[in-house]
């Protein structure tokens, strides 16, 4: 029996160990898509399950352009490989909800709303311990409307 108690307490100081090691990121990025309208913002938020592990959930929104506006909510999982202690590469792949619509002289078509998934890679840079600089690429696949988009951003850690 007392093994037992002491091979839990044991468990639950670890688990409070690696609880220590998660971390939350939040930040904004700016994207550029292969299909109208081209420039939009995003912002995003991530967490760090481990040394390798990292879900992210983001929102951009592309404003108006040649009558298209779109916007666009991700959910990603990357997988960080370490190159340096300030660099790391990781691809990503996910779910992806779409919204697009266009608007010609006021003569505006229904909005439309699609359901796809993701798959690219990005690189991170540390700037600091709770400052990162980071750089992606993924295509977006949807029945209707599948782009590429290439983003800059910056998050902050806590």
């Amino acid at each position: 029996m007392k093994h037992l108690f002491v091979t839990a307490v044991l468990a639950l100081l670890s688990l409070g160990a690696s609880a220590q090691s998660k971390t939350w990121e939040v930040g904004g990025k700016l994207n550029y898509g292969t299909d109208r309208p081209h420039f939009g913002i995003g912002a995003f938020a991530r967490y760090n399950i481990n040394d390798h592990f990292r879900p992210e959930a983001t929102v951009n929104f592309y404003p108006k352009n040649d009558y298209v506006w779109s916007w666009d909510v991700n959910f990603n999982l990357h997988y960080l490989f370490p190159i340096t202690d300030k660099f790391k590469l990781y691809p990503l792949g996910g779910l992806s909800v779409v919204g697009y619509d266009f608007d010609y002289d006021g003569w505006a078509s229904p909005s439309k709303t699609q359901v796809g998934f993701n798959l690219g890679g990005g690189l991170q840079y540390n700037l600091t311990d709770n400052l990162r600089l980071n750089a992606e690429t993924y295509y977006q696949f949807t029945s209707d409307y599948d782009r590429a988009v290439l983003s800059v951003g910056i998050a902050y850690v806590f």
